[in-house]
């Protein structure tokens, strides 16, 4: 019987090509393992492919073989291997687009063509004899295999004739060679290696030179030292070093360096706390479900300021006492810095941390930590539920119920939670869901008995929650003010910064104004590749697309009619930063969003600032909104609670609850009372008043009522079809072709919204169309998304055209 071996390739437009098969040599048989990483032959090339499976038959007759392995041991774990195929299945995704989120990018593999001299000591012809330019590329490949970009940029990129003519001679064989992006970070140690009794006539010797002698005492006082330190530090030459190593009084040698991210010290947290009798429960009821190897998931509810980072912290320690690894994921990089802080001040080294603002390297290193088992813990955002952390006993996902969990682009657009799930279930492990605001889905969900329900209804201090007033914007602009702040919150803030304190501003749109508009025409200045208005950004004084990232100068006339008469409406973060500053004369704000959050580790220094209260305001989109814990904090102010209410969608009362409720629990968190005042245009809105209230309950049963009327999530499933492409007629022409074969095929069977424009109808000069479907059967809705998928994808009229499948979207934009 052959050995067979399925191996997943990346064959680009063969959806259904996704899993080849070949044989392998006896000798491979206890190395090639599932997760391994090989080179196969498909078609005259090479390429790089993934063990996922040893079928015992093959319809295939004649297999090619294996070329390579590429690694002495599996690089993708078995158990995630598993998670792998299920995700493309569940997804509809290739399986290699899942593999690329598994697999960090300096572990991708890079094909070079190299080129080399073959054994023939006969040539037919002398050297001497040869084109002077042929004679030099033998004599370079002389002293070994040299890349053939190095040959083409020493000689010329004309020099391929010549390649290919001592080729067919069989003088030289031009090959590939597969290898990782990976590099390892070394740092050069210098020490001192002079005898103690030579000492003394090493320092006589050196008095001519005062900077050999000074790098002798200091070496004599600190041991070793990195050599780039100590060049910097004490603004030292290298000439000088290079001279002591010579003369054999020091040694340098090469050290292993552990990428790791900086964390402020600010941040680091060693505390012993207490836990409270809630928290002990929740403990306990964790505790003994990991202890048991049971499989379980809970929904920790816990209000703003309950102490549910304690409870995870105490769940994780309790894991790893077991040896078990653990893995806590956050929906914010801006969570990470206070989370990690309090994490690495209990457990050490064995957290890491996995997240984009990361370098290649640094990723590289903590992911390489989990798979070795030298870390236990891993805390990171979305991508983190594919960490490879051994022996994993528990995951845990913290404000579970953020859209930022679900991976709208690219492939595959998976839900981190619904991925914990299976991953968890594989493993027979432990899964903690905890919010202040749960998922609708997510509570319903404990409310079936579907997850262990785990209530903690009181701040660890005991504290009351902070009282919310909620201003109605219309009497403001009705008593004449028209200013940013209403008159209840300019004053509040007012006293609480003579107080002292500190305040957060949470204001979801960046930039200055939301929108520019002409006053004669009416007609509004638009982003020229999207349908959507582009938002002044008055720092560099400029109009920008917040999708396409398209810039433009700032119009003096009208674009549509030539009127001088413009006006800017709406407000953006920048433009409250300016009127706060205007309004409060002399003081700090910190502002957080995405444009001045670009740099590396840019997010905690500017926590930092704010923690350490060099400044006394923090005003931010929703990246502040939730898991901040500044006990200082006092006041809070939502500028407009209507941003999230009014989007096309049938979330957004649920997210406008949940931003204001998480966004209030920013403050009262020490010892002082907090505050929350709420602007807006709608104060009679439901969720508005819940969240007044912080009365999740009563929100929940409003929401869910009208969820089960209208016949939306969790009582049925959606799969939403995206067509886009450059040309309208065609984008539009396929929409609609699909939208009559679903008609056909769905016989009653499904609900068809659609076809029809997106809201967003243009995103980067591409036209987009929908259609959302709705069912109960979520496994119908992928089977006929799937089948519309199949039948158009590879058709030459549509071939500039992207098909998108998202299996439950969380937005309709």
């Amino acid at each position: 019987m052959q050995n067979l071996v399925a191996v997943v390739v990346n064959l680009p437009k063969q959806s259904e090509k996704q899993i080849l098969y070949y044989k392998f040599p006896e000798k491979m048989v206890d190395i090639l393992k599932i997760g391994c990483r090989v080179l196969v032959p498909v078609g005259n090339a090479l390429r790089e492919g993934y063990v996922v499976d040893f079928p015992e038959t093959s319809e295939i007759k004649k297999l090619k073989e294996i070329a390579q392995i590429l690694e002495d041991k599996p690089l993708i774990p078995e158990e995630l291997m598993k998670l792998a195929l299920w995700i493309s299945k569940s997804y509809l995704s290739p399986i290699h687009k899942v593999i690329e989120q598994i697999i960090p990018p300096a572990m991708r593999i890079e094909p070079d063509r190299w080129v080399r001299l073959l054994e023939n000591n006969e040539l037919s012809i002398s050297l001497s004899v040869l084109d002077v330019r042929v004679a030099n590329i033998l004599s370079s490949l002389e002293n070994g295999p040299v890349k053939l970009n190095s040959l083409l940029r020493k000689y010329g990129g004309d020099i391929n004739s010549s390649l290919q003519d001592l080729k067919q001679r069989g003088l030289i064989e031009i090959f590939l060679d597969f290898k990782t992006k990976e590099t390892n970070s070394s740092v050069t140690i210098i020490e001192k290696i002079v005898k103690k009794e030579e000492y003394d006539n090493v320092l006589k010797e050196l008095k001519r030179a005062p900077i050999q002698l000074k790098i002798l005492n200091i070496l004599d006082t600190v041991g070793q030292i990195e050599q780039q330190k100590l060049l910097k530090e004490y603004s030292l030459n290298l000439s000088s070093i290079n001279a002591l190593e010579k003369k054999g009084y020091i040694r340098k040698h090469k050290l292993k360096k552990e990428r790791t991210p900086e964390l402020n010290e600010e941040f680091l947290n060693h505390k012993k706390l207490t836990l409270n009798d809630s928290q002990q429960n929740a403990v306990s009821l964790i505790t003994k479900a990991i202890n048991e190897n049971q499989l379980e998931t809970f929904l920790l509810h816990g209000v703003t300021g309950s102490g549910k980072t304690e409870v995870y912290l105490r769940s994780i320690i309790n894991a790893v006492n077991q040896g078990k690894g653990a893995l806590l994921l956050v929906p914010e990089i801006s969570l990470t810095h206070q989370t990690i802080g309090r994490f690495k001040g209990v457990l050490g080294q064995q957290v890491v941390v996995l997240h984009s603002g990361l370098s290649e390297g640094e990723r590289l290193d903590a992911w390489n930590a989990l798979r070795s088992g030298n870390a236990k813990v891993a805390i990171g955002v979305r991508s983190a539920v594919f960490a490879p952390v051994q022996n994993l006993g528990i995951i845990i996902i913290d404000e579970e119920h953020e859209s930022t969990y679900k991976q709208t682009e690219p492939d595959p657009r998976y839900h981190t939670r619904d991925v914990a799930i299976e991953r968890i279930r594989n493993l027979n492990g432990v899964l903690i869901l905890g919010s202040a605001t749960p998922s609708i889905e997510t509570y319903y969900n404990a409310k079936q008995n579907n997850y262990t329900l785990i209530e903690l209804a009181q701040r660890v201090k005991a504290n009351p929650l902070p009282k919310v007033e909620v201003v109605d914007l219309k009497n403001e602009l009705e008593s004449g003010n028209k200013s940013i702040f209403s008159r209840v919150l300019h004053q509040s803030i007012s006293d609480t910064l003579a107080k002292g304190e500190q305040v957060i501003l949470f204001m979801n749109r960046r930039g200055y104004s939301t929108f520019v508009l002409c006053r004669e025409c009416g007609e509004s200045l638009m982003c020229k590749n999207c349908s959507i208005s582009l938002t002044y950004h008055f720092v560099n004084s400029e109009m920008r697309c917040h999708y396409c990232n398209y810039r433009a100068s700032v119009p003096t006339k009208c674009p549509h009619c030539g009127s001088k008469y413009i006006r800017y409406f709406g407000s953006g973060t920048q433009q409250v930063e300016v009127e706060l500053i205007k309004a409060f004369p002399g003081i700090k704000v910190t502002r957080m969003d995405v444009d001045t959050t670009t740099r590396k580790n840019s997010h905690q220094e500017l926590l930092a600032e704010f923690s350490k209260g060099e400044t006394q305001v923090l005003l931010g989109t929703q990246m502040i909104a939730k898991g901040l814990d500044f006990p200082n904090v006092t006041l809070v102010g939502v500028i407009a609670a209507d941003t999230s209410l009014n989007l096309p969608d049938f979330r957004a009362g649920e997210k406008t609850f949940q931003l204001i409720t998480q966004v209030a629990g920013r403050t009262g968190r020490g010892d002082k009372i907090g505050k929350v005042i709420v602007q807006t245009y709608n104060p009679e809105h439901y969720a508005i008043i819940h969240a007044k209230n912080h009365d999740y309950k009563s929100f929940y049963e409003k929401e869910i009522e009208q969820r089960q009327i209208i016949g939306y999530p969790p009582f049925n499933s959606l799969v939403r079809i995206i067509i886009n492409g450059h040309e309208e007629d065609i984008v539009m022409n396929l929409a609609e072709k699909i939208g009559l074969d679903l008609k056909n095929i769905s016989k009653d069977k499904i609900e068809i919204f659609g076809p029809a424009p997106a809201p967003l109808a243009k995103i980067q000069n591409r036209f987009r169309w929908q259609i959302i479907l709705k069912a109960n059967s979520l496994d119908f809705l992928r089977k006929v998304a799937w089948h519309e998928y199949k039948k158009y994808v590879n058709l030459k009229e549509y071939n500039q055209l992207r098909i998108i499948i998202d299996i439950e979207p969380q937005s309709i934009l």
